[in-house]
């Protein structure tokens, strides 16, 4: 009797149950992907509840996917945190997670609040519940993130009234000679005039920057609607079943 309790506590780490909050990470590249685990509750890179791997990203604990494959990560129902991309040192899109949602007017709960977070850095990659289902409350697409910000940039591009502009910052937007971007990234550093084209004018489903902060007033219009944006990238879903993909 006690070999079997113990064999089905066992079974359980290893194989956790279908019903238990995860992030399942696939990965589809040709070249392994690595991503930081963050735990948002204690403000550390610190890794909880079960891994798959004990790899270390860009000096900080996190889990490596091999190319074309997919992991689960289950870190735990109340776990609030998120996983971010190392590319060549750099640090791409980061995805943010909060499993640990009471039950209000807003949420019930068993429900996730998520987003994508381009402030920090910005790759290709999305983030959104597994069985696709919409928005909680509404008819609204799930997916955050960009499976292409490079060409949802060059979407935007060529009717953009500040491309001239915007060619004077070429750490996060650099052009080629028929005018097409060849590359686009974000960071805590970008001014306002960056933001506001992947956020604004690209339409970008991802903070480009940190929206409202508790004592910070926007004084330009510009400020206002960037704020306002980003704010409306925070997104909740009915289920802690979610998926990562890395393109």
């Amino acid at each position: 009797m006690h070999f079997t309790v113990l064999s089905l506590v066992l079974l359980s780490f290893l194989f956790p149950l279908t019903n238990a909050a995860m992030v399942t990470i696939h990965n589809t590249k040709s070249w392994p992907a690595c991503l930081i685990v963050e735990t948002s509750l204690d403000k550390k890179f610190r890794p909880i509840g079960w891994f798959p791997t004990n790899t270390v990203c860009n000096g900080h604990p996190g889990i490596t996917v091999a190319p074309f494959a997919s992991t689960p990560f289950y870190p735990g129902g109340n776990w609030a945190g998120a996983l971010t991309p190392v590319l060549n040192g750099m640090l791409g899109t980061r995805f943010e997670i909060n499993f640990n949602v009471p039950s209000t007017q807003y949420a019930k709960a068993g429900s996730t609040w998520y987003d994508a977070d381009m402030e920090f850095g910005i790759s290709a990659g999305t983030i959104g519940p597994s069985d696709h289902r919409p928005r909680y409350g509404t008819n609204w697409p799930s997916l955050a993130g960009e499976a292409d910000p490079l060409a949802k940039a060059n979407a935007a591009w060529l009717r953009s009234p500040k491309r001239w502009e915007l060619l004077h910052y070429p750490a996060y937007v650099v052009a080629d000679k028929g005018s097409r971007l060849v590359w686009v990234y974000n960071d805590k550093g970008s001014p306002d005039i960056v933001r506001a084209f992947f956020q604004l004018e690209a339409d970008f489903q991802a903070y480009m920057g940190p929206g409202s902060v508790p004592g910070v007033i926007p004084t330009t219009e510009l400020s206002k609607q960037l704020t306002k944006s980003q704010d409306e990238k925070s997104w909740i879903v009915d289920t802690q079943d979610m998926t990562i993909t890395i393109y």
